[in-house]
Order: structure tokens, then C-alpha cells, then sequence
């Protein structure tokens, strides 16, 4: 091996460098370059321009600065929401006081309806005193149309006055109704012994709301189906949902999922110790996270339809 290497220490590397072409020197910068860079030189100036193609016009630092501030000023000018005038002036007029809590009231404006659970006290075929029909169709309508074509002040008046053709409440996607409107619904229902289903997915219900309708679960005796999917509940509010249902009958299917807040582990186990205490419940809309949970509400509701099934049976038997 030495002596291979030998023969390159006689090499007289100026001659060697002057036998070069441009292009070869140019190349052996490049390679020499890679293998030992200047650190003095900043890390995006160390590798050369490879570029061969001439500028098509002068490069000005502050006309491209400016171009970017406009172009910027523009997209942010486009993105801006466009609103109708009058919503900008129904907006203006929330501006001042505790702006907080009227944002959260999602711009209805119902008068009284906290009064409308006097229903509970014997009220059953008149109104609630304090409310009349005019305080009820004030500003009850949504400046943003949710596409539910429910009327929420025809819809209350008839679970009030127990009207035996309401059969369905449905208030799916109006985002705008407030947690106090749907607390009245609730009570409202507590009495009412015609509504047999109830739905309000996607309407930001919270934890006051899940206790409003676990009370009115304790005691109506004609909702089966009841769908607050979508919305805000935390964990004790389903369990306050859950809790209920051992004291009711009649309700056979029970939705719940897809809450902002998540339930875990705990939540669930809690749901499967109260739901054994229950003999009536088919479906429950829930995915649970954990698989021994799911297991035990999977027969649990199995378990109900079987004796669901039997019923049936002995109902036929006995009437033939």
C-alpha cells in the first residue's frame, strides 16, 4: 500500500493546478466547497447560485415589501364576514353590558318563559300567568336560519296546552335558542302526556339543560325517544340523564353522543351501574370508548328486549 501512495508525493500540485481548464477549476471549487464550507458564511449563502437563467427585471426590496402589505390587506379585506344591516345593528345593540351573557343567550329574547314550569302546579289547560301571546312572539325568530321549520312559540303553547295532535318536538340544528328556552321546554313537558318524541341535537344544550330534562324524566310517563346528540353535555349531565331513566318506564331509546366534552372511563363505568336498574330502555346512542362498558350496556340492553319479547308473548298468549 505504501508504495502505491508513493508515487503521488512527487506530484508538483502548482503544475498540476496550472495544467487546469476554467471548467475543472470551477468544479474542483465546487467539490472542495462540499467537503469543508466556510463557516463563517451564513448556512443559506454557502452553496453557489446554480441558476443559468438571466433576470427578467430589477429585483426592488421595498416595491416587493409593499406588494405583500397590500396583498395581505386585500385577503384580510375578503375575509371578513358579510352580514345583513340589520343584523349589524342587532349585533350593535349587544354590545355594551355583560356582552358575555348575552352572547351565550344566542339572541332570543323570550319574556318570562323562566315562569312557564308554573305548569307543575296544577295550570293544565290554561297559560302561564305573566305571559301573554304577544311577549312570546317577541324576536323569537333567529336572525340566521337553522333550516328547522319549527315554530318555537306555537310548538311551546301546544306542549303547555297538552294538544293531543303534538306528537313530535323537533328543534334539531337551531343553534340559536337559548339554554333558558330549552329548560322551559323540559318543564313544560313534565305535565304534558302527549309528546312522545323529543329531539334538540345540535342546539349547544349544556349540563343545566341534561338536569331540566332528567327531572322532567322522572316524571313524564309519554316520551320514548329523547336526542340531545351533538351538543355541550359534560359528564355529570349524562349521568343525570342516565340516573333518571331508572325512574322511568316508558322512554325506549336514548341518544347522547358525539358531546364536545368526553366522558372517559369513569363516566362510562358509572353509566353501566345505573342503567342495570333499568327494565325498559332498547337503544341507547352512545359509542362507548372502553370495551368492558360496552359489553355490560350491550347486555343490559339485550337483556331488556328479551324480557321486552316475553311481554309480547304472554300478551298474545293470554288474548288467544
Amino acid at each position: 500500500m505504501a508504495t502505491k501512495l508513493g508515487k503521488y508525493e512527487d506530484i508538483d500540485e502548482d503544475e498540476l493546478l496550472a495544467s487546469l481548464t476554467n471548467e475543472e477549476i470551477q468544479e474542483l471549487e465546487k467539490v472542495m466547497a462540499e467537503i469543508e464550507p466556510d463557516t463563517n458564511i451564513p448556512t443559506g449563502l454557502r452553496q453557489e447560485d446554480q441558476t443559468a437563467k438571466q433576470p427578467t427585471g430589477t429585483f426592488c426590496r421595498e416595491a416587493l415589501l409593499k406588494y405583500w402589505e397590500n396583498e395581505t390587506h386585500r385577503l384580510y379585506a375578503s375575509a371578513q364576514p358579510c352580514f345583513p344591516f340589520y343584523e349589524q345593528q342587532n349585533w350593535g345593540l349587544r354590545t355594551g353590558g355583560d356582552g358575555e351573557k348575552e352572547a351565550r343567550s344566542s339572541n332570543w329574547n323570550f319574556v318570562d318563559l323562566s315562569r312557564l314550569d308554573c305548569k307543575r302546579n296544577g295550570n293544565s289547560g290554561q297559560k302561564p300567568k305573566g305571559i301573554h301571546k304577544g311577549a312570546l312572539h317577541h324576536q323569537v325568530t333567529p336572525e340566521r336560519p337553522s333550516g328547522n321549520p319549527t315554530d318555537i312559540v306555537k310548538t311551546l303553547e301546544n306542549i303547555l296546552s297538552n294538544d293531543t295532535s303534538l306528537n313530535e318536538v323537533n328543534l334539531n340544528n337551531i343553534e340559536n335558542i337559548s339554554q333558558e328556552v330549552l329548560v322551559s321546554f323540559a318543564d313544560a313537558l313534565i305535565s304534558n302526556t302527549h309528546v312522545e318524541v323529543f329531539s334538540l341535537a345540535n342546539t349547544h344544550a349544556d349540563d343545566q339543560v341534561a338536569f331540566a330534562l332528567a327531572e322532567m324524566l322522572k316524571k313524564n310517563c309519554s316520551i320514548t325517544n329523547l336526542n340531545v346528540e351533538s351538543n355541550f353535555i359534560s359528564g355529570k349531565g349524562i349521568l343525570a340523564l342516565i340516573g333518571s331513566v331508572q325512574y322511568n318506564t316508558t322512554l325506549v331509546e336514548l341518544r347522547f353522543h358525539n358531546q364536545r366534552h368526553i366522558c372517559g372511563g369513569q363516566v362510562e363505568m358509572e353509566m353501566v351501574k345505573l342503567l342495570r336498574d333499568n327494565t325498559t330502555l332498547l337503544k341507547l346512542g352512545y359509542h362507548f370508548d372502553l370495551p368492558g362498558p360496552r359489553m355490560s350496556a350491550t347486555g343490559i340492553l339485550t337483556r331488556n328486549q328479551d324480557r321486552q319479547r316475553q311481554m309480547r308473548v304472554e300478551n298474545t298468549s293470554i288474548h288467544t
